[in-house]
This record gives C-alpha cells, structure tokens and sequence, in this order.
C-alpha cells in the first residue's frame, strides 16, 4: 500500500523462531491456507470481511497458525511452479502477514499508527526475508515501483526476482486486504481457482459503493486504489474507466458510462484508513 519514501526503520520477522517438530499433514502452504481459512470462518465476516482482532489474538487457531507460519522459513519457493500457485500463495500470505503485523505490533485503530508498518512487517520464506511492500509491489506486481517511491523494490540481482508473478494481473489490488476499512474483503485463495476468485472479487469490489457512477456530474467515484495504481490499470482516466466497465453490473449506470467514458471525470474517495474491523 502507497506510503512516503523508506527512511531507516527496524524489521519486526513475525515468523522467527524453532520449527515445529512434527510437520503439518499437507505442505506448509496449504496447510496454512487451510488454517487461515479456518480463521476466517470463525473470526472473519463473511458478508463485509470486517475481522475480528481481538478473538483472533487470543484463539487456538491463530496460535496454530503461528506455529505453521514458522514452517515458512524452510519452505522451498521453487516447489511453487505454475503462475496460479504463486498467485494464491503470494496473495493469501500477504492477507495472513497483515493480520500477523496488527495484532503483533499491538495495533489499535490504523496501521498508520506504526512508522513504515508494510517495510516493517517482514516473513522469512525459503531464506529470504520479504516485507509485506516486498510481497506486493515486488512478487505480486512484478518488481513494479511502488506508489510515491523512487525505486523498484528488488534491484536487478536480488534472488527474490526469480519469484515475481509475471505478467501482472491487476485484479489482485481487488484482493489485496491492507488492514484498513477502504480496502476490500478479505478472502482465501486457491490455485485452481485463483481466476474465477478474482474475477470474482474484481466484480464486487467495482460493484459496491467504493464505485459510484455519477450521471448529474459527469464523473465516476472511485477508491484511491484506481489513482495510486492507474499504471496497473493501463496508466491513462480512459483505461480505468474500460476496466471498470469490464467488470461493471448490466443497467443503467453501465450504459451511461459506456456512452460517456471518453469524457468522463474521475473522482476519489478519500481512504479510510481505520481497522476493517
């Protein structure tokens, strides 16, 4: 998520520690997937993906799933070979590191209440270390510059450029959960079904009020997400009106952006950057 330039700051690895001594049944993504998901049934609103941190702080799931996140450490990247595995694992792992990082560092109402939350958070995964900025403008965005910075995140030689999800699906930032009541709801993602999950998401995120279509004022409403990431979206008002027509709900309001998308004006929503909680 956009956040000012890196200036020093101290990492916080969430899932430092010993491994545990009799591994999960399935590998450590799925099972911590599965442990997640778990979470998410029982903590998790289903209808506005609001989360409940407190009960997640003091469940017996979350405690298993810290234990699986340890697993991350030796888990070899390499085993992830097709695209849509890497799309889940990344996506689902930086839904799950979120929800580790506010509820480690103790996070009352915003993660703006803690100076450089997405550098700090950091998972250990196969030997490298990536931080949740890391996970989604380098991995899932494929080594793209992130919102208000100078600099991709990995340089050219960096190994974790081997594990960048190419090309880059825009329909992750329907998906991608940062903390805050503005970003979407959040899910759980799985390789054989990763494109239905986020055509899926894409059409509720675009068809809920953080899309309005305004016919009086010639203008579209819409989440910053559009403003901060318009390159994703093919970097001009007109491309994002086309992706939003893409995904749009037959009816009135899509007729009327598709007679007028050359001329339409974009509006955006200020960011809640409260709990989704």
């Amino acid at each position: 998520m956009p956040c000012e330039e890196v200036v020093i700051f101290s990492p916080v690895v969430l899932n430092t520690g010993p491994l545990l001594k009799v591994p999960p049944d399935e590998p450590i993504d799925i099972a911590l997937t599965l442990s997640m998901a778990d979470l998410k049934a029982r903590l998790i609103d289903p209808e506005t993906g609001l989360v409940r941190y407190d009960a997640i702080r003091s469940s017996e799931q979350f405690e298993k799933y810290k234990d699986l996140a340890r697993g991350l450490q030796s888990f070899d990247l390499q085993s992830l070979k097709d695209r849509e595995q890497r799309l889940a694992f990344w996506i689902n792992i930086y839904n799950a590191a979120v929800i580790h990082g506010i509820i480690q560092l103790k996070v009352r109402n915003s993660v703006k209440e803690v100076s450089k939350f997405f550098d700090r958070v950091v998972y250990e995964i196969g030997g490298y270390r990536f931080s949740l900025n890391d996970m989604e403008h380098g991995i899932l965005r494929g080594n793209r510059r992130p919102p208000y910075r100078l600099w991709i995140p990995f340089p050219k030689k960096d190994p974790r450029l081997a594990f960048a999800v190419l090309p880059m699906d825009p329909r992750i930032h329907f998906a991608l959960v940062c903390g805050a009541r503005s970003c979407p709801p959040i899910g759980f993602y799985e390789p054989g079904q990763i494109d239905f999950q986020l055509q899926l998401a894409a059409e509720s995120f675009i068809n809920s009020p953080r899309v309005r279509i305004l016919p009086k004022e010639n203008a579209v409403l819409i989440s910053m997400i559009f403003k901060w990431y318009k390159a994703d979206f093919g970097g001009s008002d007109r491309a994002v009106v086309d992706t939003i027509l893409s995904f749009l709900d037959e009816g009135e309001e899509k007729n009327f952006l598709t007679g007028n998308s050359d001329r339409i004006r974009m509006k955006y929503q200020p960011y809640d950057w409260n709990l989704n909680e």
